[in-house]
């Protein structure tokens, strides 16, 4: 089932753009001396997964998508 274009493209412009940031941020604090929690180490690796399933959303169905949009909603709340 095919999934939105411009929809699509703003959910991968969001992850592309904001997987940098949470790179810059984990670099910073272990320059501080401190430890990055869990909670950043997990928005990393869920980006990095998000990225490509939603790349190639279009080949899951209607119910999948809208799971994925969850997910998705969700590790941007993190």
């Amino acid at each position: 089932m095919l999934y939105d274009a411009e929809l699509k493209e703003k959910m991968l412009d969001v992850l592309e753009n904001g997987t940098p940031n949470i790179v810059d941020s984990i670099q910073h604090l272990m320059d501080e001396g401190f430890v990055p929690n869990h909670r950043k180490w997990f928005k990393l690796s869920m980006c990095s997964i998000m990225f490509d399933a939603i790349e190639n959303i279009d080949v899951f169905t209607k119910e999948q998508q809208e799971n994925l949009e969850r997910i998705y909603n969700k590790v941007l709340l993190l």
